[in-house]
């Protein structure tokens, strides 16, 4: 009874429960086929092995890739948001662990980790065929093993906090920003802490492996490169930007000029105005009761641990910082602060844990005050995540292929496709990853990057040309309405 007690209570076991049990909530609540925009490219690019966006996230095309093709159920859509699924359980299993390890508490490690899995930002990136899933996931792993190399500064944990650097800051900005700087001061203090002689061959290896899926655009390019600059390499292959030489393929990774010139230093109003709309996102995302709990976990923190403190404020100010900077033109600012929910649980972690220890000074009346206290959190916390299920809840959202497949009614023989990106990614997905009306073309440009009617002129004169929008898209221009929709409009050229 004594091993089997032992068992239950461990942190590892409540890890696995949360893991097990968010898994299916992400599965139950992902969106189930082809979404829109960029989740509709990165589904695109993992079935048929092609390069997104920049910066082309190759570490998460490798892997959706390899999920498309190593499970067999769903439709290969699905399979894709499926990595998503997985790498926000196993975020939220492991953000146990090190809630517990910061908080001192299995019961206050518990609440934090189920209120983070909870948040709608983390839902919404679990359940949906985005990258911000597995940056989370990155970031609280390397923080589990940042804590393993504190208490154990050996050789092989240094490794692994090696290559988990290297991996997450090729993979995404955000993760150079908000966590590589952790990693540096934490490794640096336990140099100077206990001294130990660099094993240069190890380290050498883990960032070898850590920069080794980044070699997928380049042996991409190498196989279907060059390209001619338009049309993403369609029909050769999906290669964003459709690069003409080698440095072109290097800037892409680097960001390429979708990434430059999106940052701005943010004038007072600017920076007002994108202050109070994080401050109600936080308050959205934890509810009351979280903000509540992180505020007085912020003042133990400031009293007692003030090392825990300003690694908290590491991980959360540049991603504050990072929102300001974009300011209010970039509509998915929300995804940018995710780094500042995981600062925001550490703070609620070390409040909970205050406010159970103060139930233990508590005995007025013989009753087990932080049992009772520890129940009511996670009731709270239940309902605060049965609140949002309406709002993450993804399960029935198959608008995306319902509008592709009425356009695909539509559209006669031989048929040209003019449209925005968010439109067309789900078109270009059925068109080159299922097959679906292989004699119509999609021309995916943005009008402000084209005009679309001087485009169809100048493309395809002998063409039936259509154009998916909504009135402004098509202003000025000859057309007759085909599908009239909240979602989008299909319009007919009138030659």
């Amino acid at each position: 009874m004594t091993a089997r007690k032992a068992l239950w209570q461990s942190p590892r076991w409540m890890a696995w429960i949360f893991g097990v049990g968010f898994a299916l909530l992400y599965a139950l609540t992902a969106a189930p086929d082809v979404q829109a925009g960029d989740s509709a490219e990165f589904q695109l690019a993992a079935v048929i092995g092609g390069v997104p966006h920049p910066t082309t996230y190759p570490l998460y095309t490798v892997l959706s890739s390899a999920v498309v093709h190593l499970w067999p159920f769903g439709t290969a859509a699905w399979r894709v948001t499926l990595l998503s699924v997985g790498c926000g359980a196993c975020m939220v299993a492991l953000s146990s662990l090190l809630f517990t390890h910061l908080s001192g508490s299995r019961r206050a490690g518990a609440i934090t980790a189920m209120a983070l899995g909870f948040t709608p930002g983390v839902w919404n990136a679990a359940t949906i065929a985005e990258v911000y899933a597995l940056l989370l996931l990155l970031m609280v792993a390397l923080g589990w093993a940042l804590w393993h190399f504190v208490a154990d500064p050996r050789p092989r944990m240094l490794a692994l906090v090696v290559l988990l650097s290297t991996l997450g800051s090729l993979y995404h900005g955000l993760f150079v920003l908000c966590a590589t700087p952790v990693a540096m001061v934490v490794v640096i203090w336990s140099w100077r802490r206990h001294g130990w002689q660099w094993p240069l061959t190890m380290l050498l290896v883990a960032i070898g492996v850590g920069v080794l899926p980044h070699s997928y655009p380049l042996v991409q390019f190498a196989r279907f490169g060059p390209f001619d600059g338009q049309d993403y390499g369609l029909p050769r292959a999906y290669f964003w930007g459709a690069p003409q030489q080698w440095r072109d393929v290097f800037d892409l990774m680097s960001g390429g000029a979708v990434r430059r010139g999106i940052f701005a230093v943010p004038d007072w109003a600017s920076a007002t105005t994108m202050s109070l709309a994080m401050a109600r996102r936080m308050l959205y995302e934890f509810g009351p009761v979280g903000i509540g709990l992180g505020l007085v976990g912020g003042s133990v923190l400031a009293v007692r641990h003030r090392r825990v403190l300003g690694i908290s404020v590491l991980i959360g100010g540049p991603s504050f910082a990072y929102v300001l900077a974009l300011g209010t033109g970039i509509g998915d600012w929300p995804a940018f602060t995710l780094p500042m929910l995981l600062s925001w649980s550490i703070w609620m972690g070390a409040g909970v844990h205050a406010l159970i220890r103060r139930a233990e000074q508590w005995t007025p009346i013989r009753w087990p005050w932080p049992t009772l206290l520890a129940i009511a959190l996670v009731l709270l916390t239940l309902v605060w995540g049965g609140y949002r299920l309406r709002a993450t809840n993804k399960h029935q959202l198959t608008v995306y292929r319902e509008f592709a497949t009425a356009v695909h009614a539509e559209l006669p023989p031989d048929a040209v496709v003019i449209t925005h990106w968010e439109q067309g990614m789900t078109l270009q997905y059925l068109r080159f990853a299922e097959g679906r009306r292989p004699d119509v073309w999609i021309d995916v440009v943005e009008p402000g990057d084209d005009p679309w009617l001087a485009r169809a002129e100048r493309r395809y004169p002998d063409r039936p040309v259509y154009f998916i929008g909504h009135p402004e898209s098509v202003q000025g221009i000859s057309v007759t309405t085909v599908i009239d929709r909240p979602y989008a409009d299909l319009y007919r050229l009138e030659r």
